[in-house]
């Protein structure tokens, strides 16, 4: 039996105000113009805020619907109140079309057994690390059990070879918890075969000092949080991890290759050495396996991930993952011919930052 599943980075999904514009609050601009009154201009702010964050969230719930996916693991929400309200508001009007598009001509009965293909009546943000309280949460077309990893520190991977002299340097204790969000370990059943889904949000690439190598000072962390979802996997499949039916899916924010050239400075090498997992985008061309474009690099790469299991991959040797860039702004570069959602900007407003990533894949049966 077939599932789609789906990743995306929904980019700061908040249901309070995000102070996060400090730079342009200093200085009291908005558009085109200045404010003297610090009272005029923080409402002002709120109401450019809202409207811009309506527009934004229609072309989010445009991005997320196109997915079509049965789960979907989604990256950056604030809690749950902002996951429902975002599911309301925005992401069921889209549905609701669909759906009744679907379900012309049919019965009241076929239309309720129809409609647990597209609604997300199972939805479920749990708190994690991030100190902005962005979380990982799943959202999904039927019952799903959920299991949280946030209490997990350094001591958890304390026999491994981390580079634990510079996760010390940057503030890395073994007492501290590893993972800036969770691993959210989510177990669901397809057809009679189980299978699970581990959601994760990696540590950003954003600079610890003011003149480092941003990339290269986050890594030992990205490293640490890859090598322990490595770890919980092995722990619960034991040796039969790599005949297990189980998915890493999220935004790890690093890449082990640009357009197929491989880079050395990658974090990731615990989830792709020795063959644990399988990065199915490789099957598509070298080009066009991006998911994220940072215009101060002129760069192209991939930040997210829907790893299988070597089973799952075996089982589907033809799948090939879906990359949604219809809601990227214009300014992108390698889409020039490609369709956007209506309203969408220049720089914004835009889906997100991030592409959702959708792989439509079969469930083998357990083995005896």
């Amino acid at each position: 039996m077939p599932i789609r599943i789906a990743t995306f980075n929904v980019e700061n999904l908040f249901s309070r105000f995000d102070f996060s514009g400090r730079s342009m609050r200093i200085r009291r601009l908005l558009g085109n113009f200045a404010f003297d009154d610090e009272r005029e201009y923080e409402a002002a702010r709120k109401a450019f805020d809202a409207v811009a964050s309506d527009d934004i969230r229609q072309l989010t719930a445009l991005a997320l619907a196109e997915t079509r996916a049965d789960v979907v693991c989604l990256q950056e929400v604030d809690n749950e109140d902002a996951l429902n309200v975002f599911n309301d508001s925005y992401l069921k009007p889209v549905i609701r079309q669909q759906f009744a598009q679907a379900a012309k001509g049919l019965s009241q009965d076929e239309r309720q057994a129809l409609a647990q293909q597209f609604y997300y009546d199972y939805r479920h943000v749990l708190p994690g690390n991030d100190t902005r309280g962005i979380d990982v949460a799943v959202m999904a077309r039927r019952e799903v059990s959920l299991r949280s990893h946030t209490t997990l520190t350094y001591d958890y991977l304390k026999d491994l070879s981390l580079d634990w002299a510079a996760l010390e340097a940057i503030g890395e204790p073994r007492t501290k918890t590893i993972f800036r969000r969770d691993c959210l370990e989510v177990d669901l059943d397809v057809g009679g075969a189980p299978i699970t889904l581990y959601i994760c949000h990696f540590k950003s690439m954003q600079p610890l000092s003011t003149h480092g190598d941003a990339r290269k000072e986050t890594a030992p962390i990205r490293f640490a949080e890859a090598s322990a979802v490595r770890r919980i996997i092995e722990r619960r499949f034991g040796a039969h991890a790599a005949g297990a039916n189980w998915a890493i899916c999220g935004d790890f924010n690093d890449y082990y290759q640009i357009d197929g050239v491989p880079d050395a400075g990658t974090s990731l090498a615990p989830l792709l050495q020795d063959s644990f997992a399988v990065n199915v985008m490789e099957r598509r061309p070298v080009d066009d396996r991006w998911t994220h474009y940072h215009s101060g690099s002129d760069q192209h790469a991939q930040l997210d991930y829907i790893l299988l299991s070597p089973r799952l991959a075996a089982a589907n040797p033809d799948v090939v993952p879906e990359v949604i860039r219809k809601g990227q702004p214009y300014r992108v570069p390698r889409l020039e011919n490609m369709p956007r959602y209506p309203r969408i900007g220049w720089d914004r407003p835009k889906a997100s930052d991030h592409c959702p990533v959708v792989i439509q894949i079969e469930v083998p049966a357990p083995r005896a």
